[in-house]
């Protein structure tokens, strides 16, 4: 499977009213190369591995529409990353997370999977949407990017990752540890889509909320209330962990075996 990252627009486009340092064109690229990474850790049903291409070679690219989608041809999957706003100012209370899909192609559900799930990574307020918007005459896709992304064939996806105009939005986006999580959420949807799978991968786990159920019951939760886990930041469920699977399993083997005290 092949597939295009097009990060959207150039560096330092769009920076945010915010601040943080933020702008578009710079976080989209960076991003696309985190989520190359997690994409490529994925094979296909006949084993073979994720190939990832991207519109912009470097940094300071920034193609016209029609030569990203260019770079797509002959892929299975374009997503093209971007960030929305609301005019120039600060925005607060807009956040929510929007998907387009082309209005040719039967993409609703695989768009409002991938728009629940980076919803629900980013922790935005308002419901996720996924959205297709037609041209002024009616007959075509109105985005330039989705509309030659059908002219060379390809699925195209266009991802609005809640809004720079937005504080808390455009904080989040700044820590590469929340980046790497959207990536790998992003990912995961993509590997549902298209039955990908991981070979003999340890999952990991960032933060306490992100830990199944089951071993939290067991054995997670009374280390953390005893002390014996400590956490790297956060309270609560944002409680930053980091710890992997097998890590986990072994400290609920150790409790089994009775080498931990009981509350």
């Amino acid at each position: 499977m092949k597939i295009c990252l097009d990060p959207g627009h150039g560096e330092g486009y769009n920076p945010s009213p915010c601040g943080f340092g933020y702008a578009e064109g710079t976080r989209m690229y960076e991003l696309s190369l985190i989520l190359a990474e997690e994409l490529e850790k994925y094979k296909d049903s006949t084993g073979e591995a994720v190939t990832v291409v991207n519109t912009r070679k470097n940094i300071r690219m920034s193609p016209s529409l029609y030569d990203r989608a260019a770079t797509a041809k002959g892929c299975d999957l374009l997503l093209s990353l971007h960030s929305n706003a609301v005019g120039n100012g600060i925005s607060n209370g807009t956040d929510y997370v929007a998907v387009f899909h082309s209005i040719y192609d039967k993409d609703k559900a695989f768009a409002e999977a991938m728009a629940k799930a980076i919803a629900e990574t980013m922790g935005t307020k308002q419901r996720p949407q996924a959205l297709t918007k037609i041209n002024g005459a009616g007959n075509a896709d109105y985005y330039g990017i989705i509309r030659h992304a059908q002219t060379f064939g390809v699925r195209c996806l266009l991802l609005e990752q809640s809004f720079h105009t937005n504080s808390a939005t455009t904080k989040w986006l700044m820590n590469d540890a929340n980046l790497r999580r959207l990536a790998a959420a992003e990912a995961a949807q993509v590997a549902n889509e298209y039955n990908l799978t991981k070979e003999d991968e340890e999952m990991r786990y960032y933060y306490l909320k992100e830990v199944p159920k089951v071993y939290r019951e067991e054995t997670l939760d009374r280390l953390i209330d005893l002390g014996f886990i400590k956490g790297k930041g956060g309270v609560g469920e944002d409680l930053i962990i980091d710890l992997g699977e097998d890590a986990i399993r072994l400290m609920i083997y150790h409790d089994r075996m009775g080498l931990y005290p009981q509350k």
